[in-house]
Order: structure tokens, then C-alpha cells, then sequence
């Protein structure tokens, strides 16, 4: 099993107990890199695991039953009380679930990871974008590279996310290639983290817009995002060259 294979192995599944798998695991860094995954796992799974209070369906029924009226004496909430139990639970799964997928953060980075996806040639160019090229693009948005910040840049361009103009670069992270999108007028309330298969990254308010940041599995997100907010200068009115802070 050679690595790029170990490690599409251990992002879908880090504990499996495969042969191939687990001989590729005497290695340090394959065992580094597993631990990576089920840590990334877990808090995956800590995030996702938010439960509904033990009592909501009884507080529900409580609540309605002390705002109506008895129409008649033969009426009784005992005999209604299961199917109204199922019905508040099922109500409140629903509104969890649709809370989550009306998020539009969680919208927008699912439009940066297709995207992401859709250029993915972009991760395997090894050329090295001159200074004209790069601004030719950063002319559109008001805004500079300091390039010793981050490294040898080996892709840049405009790139075309939800009907918004953006920057899309790539350079050289840690554990790999690292992908930087900037997204003006994009709003995100948090920093928020995102992943897919090989991938992991976070997407962030920055600059009156979004700021997503995507390296592979391992690479510290957090640190190239200090990294990308140092290079970025954004020019002011009179003209002058200022560095954002985060």
C-alpha cells in the first residue's frame, strides 16, 4: 500500500484492520497521521452529537396543556400524552436538522470545496507565478502579496464561486499543497472548520467577506491562516499599502 493509498484509508476509515493497512502502520509517520484522523473524527462526531433535552417533549406538553381550556370533563391528556411525546420529538429533530442545512455558511463552504474539486488540477501545478501574473489578478481586488509570508505560490487566479469574483491561490503548505479562497461580500457569522475526503480546512469572516483556507489532512490550519492574513495588503484611499489584522 503506498502512501497516497494509506492515506485515502485512513480518512475514510483510521481503525480499520485491514493487512495492507495495518503493515503501513510500523511506520511513525503513518501512525502520526492515523492518530491525526481519529482525532479529527472524534471531534467531528463531538460537534455533530448535539441531543435534544431529555424532558422537551414533557415541557411541550405541559406548556400546552396549561394554555387550553377542558371542553369536556371526559377529555383526558394521559390518553394523549404518547402521541404527543412522538410528535414533539420528531418536530424538534426536524427543526435541528433543517437549522443545519439552512446554515449559509455551511452552504458556502460546500461551493468552495466543489470548487476546489472542480480546479483540482490547480493542487498539482508545480510552476511558480511570476509577479506580473499575480498582478494582473490582485489588481482587480485592491490588495497585495507579500510573498515571503507564505512561500512559492504556484497558482493564481479569479476564481467564480455563488455568483461572486474571487481569489483563488495555491502554495506550498506543510504536509502539501495549500489552497487560500477569498470571497468579498460573502458573509460567515464564525470561523468555522470544513473537510472532504483527503481535505480539511477552516472558512472565516475576513476583509467584509469569507476566507477559506484548505490544506490535506494534517496540515495546521490555523498557522497558515496567520500566514495568509500577514501577506494579504490591502490598499486604503489615499492609496498606501496597510496590513489587515485578523
Amino acid at each position: 500500500m503506498n502512501e497516497l493509498q494509506f492515506r485515502k484509508q485512513c480518512i475514510i476509515d483510521p481503525d480499520t484492520a485491514e493487512m495492507e493497512f495495518q503493515q503501513a502502520l510500523e511506520t511513525a509517520d503513518n501512525r502520526e497521521f492515523q492518530q491525526q484522523c481519529m482525532e479529527f473524527d472524534g471531534k467531528l462526531a463531538d460537534a455533530l452529537n448535539v441531543a435534544a433535552p431529555d424532558d422537551l417533549a414533557q415541557r411541550i406538553i405541559e406548556r400546552n396543556s396549561t394554555q387550553k381550556t377542558q371542553h369536556s370533563s371526559s377529555f383526558s391528556w394521559n390518553n394523549w400524552r404518547p402521541s404527543l411525546a412522538a410528535a414533539a420529538s420528531v418536530a424538534a429533530t426536524m427543526v435541528f436538522a433543517v437549522a443545519l442545512l439552512l446554515r449559509p455558511q455551511v452552504a458556502l463552504s460546500e461551493m468552495v470545496i466543489d470548487h476546489l474539486y472542480d480546479d483540482i488540477n490547480a493542487l498539482h501545478d508545480r510552476t511558480v507565478v511570476t509577479d506580473a501574473e499575480l498582478s494582473h489578478i490582485l489588481n482587480h481586488f485592491d490588495v497585495e502579496i507579500e510573498r515571503t509570508s507564505i512561500g512559492t505560490l504556484h497558482f493564481a487566479d479569479v476564481c467564480h464561486i455563488d455568483k461572486t469574483d474571487g481569489i483563488h491561490v495555491v502554495y506550498e503548505g506543510a504536509k502539501g499543497p495549500v489552497t487560500a479562497i477569498y470571497l468579498p461580500g460573502k458573509e460567515v457569522k464564525r470561523l468555522q472548520a470544513i473537510s472532504r475526503d483527503q481535505f480539511q480546512g477552516i472558512i472565516f469572516p475576513y476583509q467584509e467577506g469569507a476566507m477559506a483556507i484548505i490544506g490535506l489532512m494534517g496540515e495546521d490550519v490555523l498557522k497558515q491562516k496567520e500566514n495568509v492574513e500577514k501577506a494579504l495588503l490591502w490598499k486604503t484611499a489615499d492609496d498606501k499599502m496597510q496590513k489587515t489584522s485578523a
